[in-house]
């Protein structure tokens, strides 16, 4: 229950940012899911070959290494799909009748690239994430196949929602 707490905490820190685009929250799921996934097949693969014994020692780099880079090609495919479907949402919101407020096409772009950007970087992480906990909670002397799961979640939760509402906070106005 703290660690879900944590994930709240950095939605908490964007309130302004979520309560003037309302839009980021839709999404929000979609970023923590796609990623979580990435997570769960990286904890998979790392616990599978700590189990068989097919993760050699001194190879742990190399583990960590390529599940980094199986979450950014992961996160760059669905980061597409997400972008696109931001940009659809973003295209289709009322426009508000205050002259201030402007939804042009620029908005509904900048939206669709900050997705596709926070979904390599989650991704990225979250692959990093499921190889790294499970090896760094053996070196511990805790079970990874018990243990690991919860920090993922965290890791992926925090990674997806801060990445994600801290772009739009710093690129949307």
């Amino acid at each position: 229950m703290f660690t879900a707490f944590i994930a709240a905490a950095v939605v908490a820190v964007f309130q302004g940012t979520l309560d003037s685009l309302v839009i980021l929250a839709v999404f929000l799921p979609v970023l923590a899911g796609q990623s979580g996934n990435t997570g769960c097949q990286a904890l998979a693969v790392a616990l599978r070959g700590m189990t068989l014994g097919e993760l050699k020692p001194g190879r742990d780099r190399t583990l960590i290494i390529k599940e980094a880079l199986l979450g950014l090609a992961n996160g760059a495919l669905v980061g597409v799909t997400a972008g696109i479907g931001m940009h659809i949402c973003a295209g289709m919101q009322p426009k508000p009748e205050d002259p201030t407020h402007i939804w042009a096409a620029e908005k509904a772009f900048q939206l669709a690239a900050i997705t596709f950007v926070a979904m390599i970087g989650s991704c990225m992480i979250s692959g990093l994430s499921g190889a790294f906990i499970p090896l760094t909670l053996k070196k511990l002397g805790a079970d990874p196949a018990t243990a690991s799961s919860i920090f993922l979640t965290t890791a992926t939760d925090v990674a997806s929602m801060g990445i994600f509402l801290g772009l739009a906070a710093i690129f949307i106005r």
